[in-house]
């Protein structure tokens, strides 16, 4: 068995996969707690777990597509990671809504995006989503 260290370059471990999963999902909750107050995911069915399941998938996601945008221009890439995980995260939403009777968040007084999208998803949460896709690129490496 070869060693983390001995890997083909863009291979990776499942050891690394889980820590880079583990890491988005509480840096997104410390982030919307900062930012917003106490969020918590309804996949916790109540508990104050410090984790966000939307965060955590947006990031691999990013990482995952991250090396296959090398050539693309900055403005291009982030708006490919905005548009992903925004199509995440209303997914996420629908999830959190329908499945599991929930409703950690809603951007409807936000803007004209989250009203035509039931709240699950705004402009502003989108350009940072972009944002944070740059900001990844380098987790991503």
């Amino acid at each position: 068995m070869t060693s983390p260290r001995e890997l083909p370059p863009g291979t990776t471990t499942a050891a690394a996969v889980i820590t880079k999963t583990l890491l988005f999902g509480v840096a997104g909750w410390a982030a919307e707690n900062l930012l917003y107050g106490p969020r918590y995911s309804a996949v916790w069915q109540g508990h104050h777990v410090p984790f966000l399941p939307v965060y955590a998938a947006g990031g691999l996601a990013m990482l995952a597509v991250a090396p296959h945008l090398t050539s693309v221009p900055a403005i291009g890439r982030a708006g490919i990671y905005a548009a992903m995980a925004a199509g995440l995260e209303y997914t996420g939403c629908q999830i959190d809504r329908k499945i599991l009777q929930g409703r950690s968040w809603d951007y409807r007084k936000s803007d004209g995006l989250a009203k035509q999208t039931d709240g699950c998803v705004d402009w502003n949460h989108t350009a940072l989503w972009g944002l944070l896709g740059l900001l990844g690129e380098g987790v991503a490496r």
